[in-house]
Formats: C-alpha cells, sequence, structure tokens
C-alpha cells in the first residue's frame, strides 16, 4: 500500500504491470533514502498517479538503457515492493 513506503523501507523494484517494464530489469533490493521530487504532493500525468522516491540499491544498477552503473535512483512507487519482513531472533 502506498501508506507502507517512507524513508528506511526496504524494497525490492519489479515490473508495474506485464505492459508496463520496470527501467532496472534486474529488479534489484534497496533502501529508500529519501522523497523524490514531489513525492508528498503525489504526482500526477499522463502516467497517471502515484510518489517518487529515492532509493539506494544494495549493488550498483545498470537500467533498462544500459546506463549505469547507478548507486541510487529516484523510482515511480508503482515498481516498489515491500521487502518481506526478518524475524529477528
Amino acid at each position: 500500500m502506498a501508506g507502507d513506503f517512507g524513508i528506511g523501507a526496504q524494497v525490492h523494484l519489479r515490473d508495474a504491470s506485464p505492459t508496463d517494464p520496470s527501467p532496472w530489469p534486474f529488479e534489484p533490493g534497496g533502501i529508500i533514502v529519501r522523497s523524490g521530487g514531489s513525492a508528498l504532493a503525489g504526482v500526477w500525468g499522463r502516467a497517471g498517479g502515484g510518489r517518487m522516491w529515492w532509493v539506494q540499491f544494495d549493488e550498483p544498477q545498470s537500467n533498462a538503457q544500459g546506463d549505469g552503473p547507478f548507486a541510487t535512483a529516484q523510482v515511480h512507487e508503482k515498481y516498489l515492493e515491500l521487502a518481506p519482513t526478518v524475524d529477528g531472533a
């Protein structure tokens, strides 16, 4: 859910749908380090609504165009999935 994302959240990047592939094809993991652009107000346009977040990748990543590697990137929330929680002992 949109309300679950925030600074410090562990995430995985994934395709939004079969027709809307992620710009990060290797489905990297990372952590949200700050809001991006108009994240708090929401972003509306031809692509629809949503928020943007800056993600610091677990390992530097190249995007779908082959650019990179990047340590961080601004990512639309529709491509983010919260990482499963790990029970600590």
